[in-house]
């Protein structure tokens, strides 16, 4: 039974958006949610995206309310620290034509070898939401991709199907 006194946001914030994966939707999510996954290179502008229930699925660049979320951010003076080298383990599924793109892609980011078909290792000075992106970019709906820095025990995927990405969430911890 919900508090009495609980603090009801879904007037500010009602969770109307949903996303088309696969041909798989997700959702609903509010904007907050929206703006994360756009923040963690999960929301791209290609995105399907559909707005309340009976909404058609647009680029989510075609939706007026998203289209703040993928404008540049102007650039804040910050002192940036020098580039940490991380180990990766890289695990893609896709056609030929992804698997030479993913594998010029890793060549351009840093060292790797390829320890069985479509598994790699790879050191690289570039964070695990960059090397997300570059692959969300890159095999876009021809593929799929999970990525594990050996380094800092952090998880990332993209393309997976059914409640794949529901159960990494819950399954994956990290000890720090």
């Amino acid at each position: 039974m919900p508090e009495k006194n609980a603090l009801d946001l879904s007037s500010i914030d009602p969770p109307v958006w949903r996303v088309m994966v696969d041909g798989v939707v997700y959702g609903p999510y509010t904007m907050g949610q929206m703006r994360s996954f756009r923040e963690e290179g999960r929301l791209l502008e290609a995105s399907q995206v559909a707005q309340d229930d009976g909404g058609a699925f647009l680029p989510a660049q075609s939706h007026p309310e998203l289209m703040a979320l993928f404008q540049a951010r102007p650039q804040q003076p910050i002192e940036t620290p020098e580039p940490e080298l991380a180990n990766y383990l890289v695990s893609i599924q896709t056609n030929a034509d992804g698997r030479r793109a993913a594998i010029s892609l890793l060549n351009e980011v840093g060292r790797f070898s390829e320890l069985m078909p479509g598994c790699f290792i790879l050191h690289t000075e570039i964070s695990i939401v960059e090397l997300r992106a570059q692959f969300a970019t890159l095999l876009a709906e021809r593929g799929r991709c999970v990525i594990v820095n050996a380094t800092s025990g952090q998880l990332a995927w993209m393309g997976l199907t059914g409640d794949a990405d529901t159960h990494a969430k819950l399954i994956w911890k990290r000890d720090n």
